[in-house]
């Protein structure tokens, strides 16, 4: 197979138009043109059909790019990238191994980063691992560059960097019946509690941090969404362990409550893990070097 042939495919598949992907191509239109007819003749299909001014893609033609769009743009940009990187006209996709939670503390900061410094590049969180075998893997076979998590990964082969750490606060009803302006530990664990369940630290995210081992908490609810837990203390009499940064995003409603935790507790520590194949890879420093910066952690380090 030429790969010309399918990076043409995939900037007609893009346009659909021959016309305007000649002119991103910098080739002419039936040169466009005979690279379809090529294409076609191997896949016994017609891939584009005429509908209005333009064209459109068959099933088959639909079913082809989303094979081939992403090894296809690896092998285009991987190697180019490996040597050179110029920010602000790459249009690389970077993939990260996220959560939700984490997302949300990450991800403002950075696009308004991307937009500015790299406004042609894409981000991508939509990959979230549960278990170390598939995280190793993906990092390995590039399917993801980064991955943003609450334990470092400790394999051989693995860098990984602190970019942050979140206290725990607990959040509550600004309307709650039986405590109101402070809370002690008593009263901490004689309500029933939202547990904040988390993969890859101790079952529940407060134990895994707390500097002394906890009683056993009343459980109300367990959800994997700090975001989650936060809505529903709103509307119940429950108590939410929740990030601060988190915490602060719905506190001023004037709906909640925030206090610290009762007993001592260590932060949660983000951490951003990348595969040791991926050190002089100029466009993966960018984006490293990107998190660094909107995380906080570089002027932490070189402060």
């Amino acid at each position: 197979m030429d790969l010309n042939l399918l990076k043409t495919f995939d900037a007609v598949m893009k346009a659909r138009s021959v016309n305007v992907a000649a002119e991103a191509l910098g080739i002419s239109a039936p040169a466009v043109s005979q690279s379809l007819n090529r294409l076609r003749d191997q896949y016994k299909d017609p891939l584009f059909v005429r509908e209005g001014r333009g064209i459109s893609p068959t099933n088959f033609a639909v079913e082809l790019h989303a094979e081939v769009q992403e090894p296809l743009s690896l092998l285009i940009n991987g190697a180019k990238s490996r040597q050179h990187f110029n920010a602000l006209t790459s249009r690389r996709t970077f993939r990260i191994s996220s959560h939700k939670d984490i997302d949300i503390l990450v991800f403002p900061n950075l696009t308004k980063y991307r937009e500015l410094h790299a406004p042609n590049s894409t981000i991508q969180a939509d990959i979230e691992h549960i278990d170390e075998k598939s995280r190793q893997a993906d990092l390995r076979q590039r399917k993801v560059d980064i991955i943003l998590s609450t334990v470092p990964l400790e394999e051989h082969g693995y860098h990984n960097l602190k970019l942050f750490q979140e206290d725990l606060v607990v959040a509550l009803s600004i309307d709650h019946p039986r405590i109101q302006g402070s809370i002690s530990v008593e009263q901490f664990f004689f309500e029933h509690h939202i547990l904040w369940q988390t993969q890859r630290m101790d079952n529940y995210t407060l134990n895994s941090v707390a500097c002394e081992r906890l009683p056993t908490r009343k459980i109300a609810y367990t959800t994997g969404s700090g975001l989650t837990g936060l809505v529903l203390a709103q509307s119940t009499d429950w108590l939410c362990v929740n990030a601060r940064s988190l915490a602060n995003k719905v506190a001023g409603s004037g709906k909640y409550q925030i206090f610290e935790l009762p007993f001592k507790a260590e932060p949660v520590p983000i951490y951003m893990t990348w595969h040791h194949s991926q050190n002089n890879d100029m466009g993966h420093k960018w984006f490293r070097n990107a998190l660094e910066t909107t995380t906080g952690s570089k002027q932490l380090s070189n402060s």
